[in-house]
């Protein structure tokens, strides 16, 4: 193999790990993973909070409202670890 041919086929592979990093290192893609995570969060709790009320509603009682609460919490925060796990390179 030549010299040039060598120094081509390096130069090939710096290019090709610069564009791959560039794509992780885009700062848009940070803001649209942000602003999924806070969407995420805020309709799971709100869900949570109504299936709660509904429930208080049907079946009587404070404790549903909040067990409906906590319940939209931990599915958001479930949601979100695997949109991370997905989207974020965790």
């Amino acid at each position: 193999m030549s010299t040039e041919r060598v120094f081509h086929v390096e130069n090939s592979r710096e290019d090709a790990m610069k564009r791959n990093n560039s794509n992780n290192d885009n700062p848009w893609r940070a803001v649209a993973l942000t602003s999924a995570i806070g969407i995420d969060l805020v309709v799971c709790l709100a869900a949570g909070y109504f299936f709660g009320d509904w429930l208080s509603r049907m079946l009587g009682g404070q404790f549903w409202l909040l067990g409906g609460f906590l319940l939209g919490l931990v599915t958001g925060i479930i949601s979100i670890y695997f949109m991370i796990k997905r989207y974020g390179g965790l």
